[in-house]
């Protein structure tokens, strides 16, 4: 009995941590545009913030889990969290735009540990049946906090100012922190064998071997484009919504309530035709078909209007069309990677997270360097990397996966 209550603390736990760590992302997003004239800075600039903090979470999620398997859950947790915790109260405190980029690094390491060791806890504590619960789970917080984030962020902004952002991060992360402390045993039972089996040469063949397989890389560009689009849509949407079309930061924070919805409803319906026993493959074509109804509305957005609520209407429609499009696309292909590269289904599984990540930092900086208004850069970005999955789903060698 006392375990299993020791199991729901730590699932609650866990839950918590992430929603905390994936607002790093998107709590002060409708801030950027004040952040942006009290920085003095350009869209570009300023969207360094997002791009530099994904770019680093990539990078991190390919050395992190390993760390953890050398060193132990636990040390790596109270050795990154902290480092992150730090992070954000200086952020809230700096007045360098470059600093504050430097400390977002040190974030994302913090919040890579939590999004990656947290997977490795439930690998080392639970049974299959309760590893499928435990992750189902965690998908409360990674979903709940792009819809949440915004809308706590868009008060805080008005209440005080984007800096108050970063401050409700650190004492939240303060709190968790102190319960992990508290509650979290080791549960890497096998340190001393990692060690001992642990090869840089073996890793870095796997990892060489999963990038040379034309499968992988035109995968990786077909889910990369998905990636890309939303992250593109995070980075520029509230210039759009605030600085073009004058709504208020309140009421674009909302529109990550809908997209949250739009990702929710996309994941029930990719599951119920995988109930249906319809092939992986067949669902990502669902997806690109979606992802292109969604662009050819929000290029309609663009032509012969004139009341701003349409114009913002098939926007953001066209934009729920394309985060919706994403649930059919990426829980199938991480599946497909994982069962195609057998033994090595974990570094490609890692590598494609990774990838992932570095495609959403370059829909960041290609929305930001645009040269056009926020609303044509937000269309299209979204042209370009919708074009981009449907070059990566033309030159997949589909008869390696068609079964």
């Amino acid at each position: 009995m006392h375990i299993q209550r020791q199991k729901r603390q730590l699932l609650t736990l866990m839950i918590l941590l992430l929603f905390v760590s994936q607002a790093c992302t998107d709590i002060f997003v409708p801030g950027l545009p004040e952040m942006s004239r009290e920085f003095a800075s350009s869209i570009k600039q300023m969207n360094l913030t997002i791009s530099v903090y994904i770019y680093a979470q990539a990078f991190f999620f390919l050395i992190i889990g390993v760390i953890s398997d050398l060193f132990g859950r636990r040390r790596v947790l109270l050795a990154c969290i902290p480092l992150q915790i730090i992070a954000s109260f200086a952020i809230a405190m700096t007045n360098s735009l470059t600093l504050l980029i430097i400390l977002r690094v040190i974030q994302a390491l913090g919040s890579s540990a939590i999004y990656i060791v947290l997977r490795l806890v439930i690998k080392d504590t639970l049974n299959k049946e309760e590893q499928i619960h435990a992750t189902g789970m965690l998908l409360i917080g990674l979903v709940l906090s792009p819809a949440l984030a915004p809308v706590i962020g868009a008060h805080l902004i008005n209440w005080w100012s984007w800096r108050a952002c970063f401050i409700l991060i650190g004492v939240t992360m303060t709190g968790l922190l102190i319960w992990l402390t508290l509650l979290l045993p080791e549960t890497n039972l096998r340190i001393k064998q990692f060690r001992n089996e642990f090869s840089f040469k073996a890793q870095l063949a796997n990892y060489t071997g999963v990038l040379q397989d034309r499968l992988f890389i035109m995968l990786i560009i077909l889910v990369g484009g998905t990636f890309a689009s939303y992250y593109g849509f995070i980075a520029i949407s509230s210039y759009m919504y605030i600085d073009e079309y004058h709504t208020s930061n309140t009421l674009y924070s909302y529109t990550y309530v809908a997209i949250a919805a739009a990702y929710l409803l996309g994941n029930r319906i990719m599951l119920w035709l995988n109930k249906e026993q319809v092939r992986p493959w067949r669902i990502i074509q669902y997806g690109l078909i979606i992802s292109c109804i969604g662009v050819t509305v929000m290029i309609s957005s663009l032509f012969g209007h004139t009341h701003i609520f349409l114009i913002l209407g098939l926007a953001t429609f066209g934009s729920l069309l394309i985060r919706l499009a994403t649930a059919f696309i990426n829980p199938p292909i991480q599946v497909l990677v994982m069962n195609y590269f057998g033994n090595a289904g974990s570094n490609a599984i890692g590598l494609l997270s990774c990838l992932q990540y570095v495609f959403a930092g370059f829909g960041t900086a290609v929305v930001s360097g645009l040269p056009f208004a926020p609303s044509v850069n937000l269309v299209v970005s979204s042209i370009l990397f919708t074009l981009i999955s449907l070059v990566g789903y033309y030159f997949c060698p589909h008869s390696k996966i068609q079964h």
